[in-house]
C-alpha cells in the first residue's frame, strides 16, 4: 500500500473511531437520562445490583438536596462538601438496609441534618481550642445550626423542593435546560442570555417557558 493509501486508511479509521465514540456518548447520555427518570425504588434496586451508572444517577438526583441543607445552615462551602461526602458514604453503606426506598428523601434530610450538627460541633470545638477567633461567643453560636430536628414545615419544604427537581428531570432536555437557567442559576439570566446559550430567538423564550412550566405542572399534579 502506498504512503497515500496508508494516510487515507488512517483518516478513515480515525473518522470511524470518532463516529463510534460519539455514538457511545449519545447512548450513555440516553441511558443516564432513562435512569434519572426511574422512580427511587427501581433506581435503588439497580444500585443494589451493582450498576455503577444507577448509583451516579441516584447521587445526581439528590445532590442539590444534600448540599442545600448545610448551606442553609450557614456552614462553609468546605464544610458543605464534607457533609455531602459523609452523607453519600452513609447512603452507600446503608442502602441495602433501608426499609422504605420510597422515603429516601426523608432519610437523606434527617441524615444530612445530623451530619451538619456533627460538623458544626467539630468547628466549635476547634474554634474554642485555637483561641484565635475574634468573634464573640454569641456571634459564633449564631453561625452554628441548632441541634434540634428540622421543623415540620422545613422538612416538608425540602421534600417539595426535591419533588420539583425530580419533575424537572423528567422533562425534555430543552425544558430542563431552560428551567435550570431560569430558576437554578446563581445569577439571574436575562432572556437575551438564555436565548444565546440555548441557540433560540429571544421572543421564543417566554412561550417556551410557559409550555415547559405547564408540562411541569401536569407532572407535579397531586404530588405537592
Amino acid at each position: 500500500m502506498s504512503f497515500q493509501g496508508h494516510l487515507t486508511y488512517l483518516n478513515q479509521t480515525t473518522a470511524s473511531a470518532d463516529l463510534l465514540e460519539g455514538s457511545m456518548r449519545q447512548a450513555t447520555k440516553a441511558f443516564m437520562q432513562e435512569l434519572t427518570q426511574q422512580p427511587d425504588r427501581d433506581l435503588i434496586a439497580a444500585c443494589l445490583n451493582g450498576e455503577q451508572q444507577a448509583w451516579e444517577a441516584l447521587i445526581r438526583r439528590y445532590q442539590r438536596l444534600i448540599y442545600s441543607i448545610p448551606l442553609k445552615s450557614r456552614l462553609s462551602s468546605d464544610d458543605a462538601s464534607d457533609v455531602f461526602q459523609a452523607v453519600c458514604l452513609k447512603l452507600f453503606e446503608k442502602l441495602a438496609t433501608l426499609r422504605e426506598h420510597d422515603k429516601i428523601t426523608s432519610w437523606l434530610i434527617t441524615t444530612t441534618t445530623r451530619e451538619c450538627w456533627r460538623v458544626a460541633a467539630r468547628g466549635r470545638r476547634e474554634s474554642q481550642c485555637s483561641g484565635l477567633d475574634s468573634e464573640s461567643e454569641s456571634d459564633q453560636l449564631s453561625r452554628i445550626p441548632a441541634g434540634e430536628p428540622l421543623a415540620d414545615e422545613q422538612h416538608e419544604a425540602l421534600e417539595r423542593q426535591q419533588t420539583v427537581r425530580d419533575g424537572i428531570e423528567s422533562l425534555s432536555e430543552r425544558c430542563r435546560e431552560l428551567l435550570t437557567l431560569l430558576f437554578y442559576e446563581h445569577e439571574e439570566c436575562s432572556y437575551a442570555e438564555i436565548a444565546r446559550r440555548m441557540g433560540m430567538p429571544v421572543p421564543s423564550v417566554g412561550p417556551t417557558r410557559a409550555r415547559c412550566l405547564e408540562k411541569l405542572k401536569r407532572i407535579l399534579h397531586g404530588k405537592i
